[in-house]
């Protein structure tokens, strides 16, 4: 079955690009039509993303540190400059490092906030403004299920998410009027590379699924797809909102265990 194509024409830019939910955004992107940059730090793996691609003419890589302003705003304005025209900003470039309350350093403090906050911010305002200019945009950024609940010893990750999802809410309460629109997926547990070594580890996926109605953790295509629905003209009204994909995580909890559904094995 062809692909529907809805963002032929279009051009993104994608950060976080070199493996895991950013991988998938941008080749889900590439698939339907879009030309894309994408973003990350490591070359190899930016380069294996775009093997990977269904048409790897329609994405180019550029090797980036977002944790530096500069950097940011550079990646957006090289895809202006090579398309003259930036219609998409997916911000799914982040880290999620360990730390309690009491025991973060400022040094992990600094580093989370910079790639999982600041840097969507940079990107977004060289991206909104030249989206004004040009008769509107999308932004959508990958937020996570821990901006609404907590899960320990991830006190730095927890807050950066949080403030990212306001981020997001308040840019489209500014910039709606404005043509741009700006929304967020927040993940629940996904198979991805950077959460791979606590899924390997014995007896956590049995723990783990007992938190998710669905018994199963989620696929990076699988976020990615809701990531193009939010940036495609499908979603033309909608902005400020966040769409969880977490298997009902955060619904809650069953009263009575004895009436929870069986793990599978």
């Amino acid at each position: 079955m062809e692909p529907s194509r809805r963002f032929t024409g279009k051009n993104v830019v994608v950060t976080g690009a070199s493996s895991g939910i950013g991988r998938a955004v941008a080749l889900a992107f590439v698939e339907e039509g879009a030309w894309v940059l994408g973003t990350g730090r490591d070359e190899a793996r930016l380069d294996e993303t775009k093997r990977m691609a269904s048409r790897p003419e329609m994405i180019e890589t550029t090797v980036a540190d977002l944790r530096v302003p500069e950097e940011c705003r550079r990646v957006v304005t090289e895809a202006i400059e090579a398309t003259g025209r930036l219609h998409v900003l997916a911000n799914c470039a982040g880290i999620a490092l360990e730390g309690t309350a009491l025991g973060v350093t400022e040094e992990n403090w600094s580093h989370t906030f910079a790639l999982n906050l600041n840097a969507p911010l940079w990107s977004s305002q060289v991206a909104a403004r030249h989206m004004i200019e040009q008769g509107g945009g999308s932004i959508v950024n990958i937020t996570s299920v821990d901006a609404f609940i907590v899960e320990s010893p991830q006190a730095q990750y927890n807050a950066s998410k949080a403030a990212l999802q306001m981020l997001t809410r308040s840019m489209a309460h500014e910039l709606a009027h404005l043509g741009v629109r700006v929304n967020a997926v927040a993940p629940g547990q996904t198979v991805t590379p950077m959460v791979q070594p606590d899924l390997d580890l014995p007896g956590f996926t049995e723990t783990y699924l007992r938190k998710i109605p669905m018994r199963r953790y989620a696929l990076a295509d699988e976020q990615a797809k809701v990531v193009l629905f939010l940036a495609s003209d499908e979603a033309s009204y909608v902005t400020g909102e966040t769409i969880v994909v977490d298997g009902g995580e955060t619904l809650g909890s069953w009263y009575d265990p004895n009436d929870e559904p069986p793990v599978p094995a």
